[in-house]
């Protein structure tokens, strides 16, 4: 049987070894997403190849981060600074992949630090229930990294 407590000690472990704190934070952006949605999300490039080519999705970065088990749900990551903004042009591409794949119902997820900011673009795609916002504290995805 899966054990989502497994699952994210094994997230944990692997954020831990990670210096680059953008990578890092897809790993903590992948325990808040199955902490939050009581199922495994998987980082990525961690994936194998036969299942993305399974479920329809590309072998390279297109955009994709986060991705449960059936890639019912997938998640961009962006780590921004204080006050940096998250354009349309930084997130299209992600935002284009229902189309790309054939899968126009996924359920699409931002995940960032809360100091970042949106774009009114994004504002807008976010308003209209297009994609989910989820915004993290930066100062406990440090204080997790130790």
């Amino acid at each position: 049987m899966f054990s989502l407590a497994k699952h994210i000690y094994a997230l944990e472990r692997t954020m831990r070894t990670i210096p680059h704190l953008p990578t890092a934070f897809e790993y903590y952006s992948a325990i808040h997403m199955t902490q939050l949605y009581q199922k495994p999300f998987y980082v990525y490039q961690d994936i194998p190849a036969q299942t993305k080519q399974q479920w329809g999705f590309p072998l390279q970065d297109m955009g994709v981060d986060l991705a449960d088990e059936r890639f019912d749900h997938i998640a961009q990551v962006k780590y921004y600074r204080s006050d940096s903004e998250i354009t349309y042009g930084r997130l299209s591409t992600f935002l284009a992949t229902p189309l790309l794949v054939g899968r126009k119902h996924l359920t699409l997820s931002l995940l960032r630090p809360q100091e970042s900011i949106l774009h009114a673009h994004i504002q807008k795609i976010v308003m209209r229930g297009d994609i989910t916002d989820h915004t993290l504290c930066a100062k406990a995805f440090l204080h997790a990294m130790k």
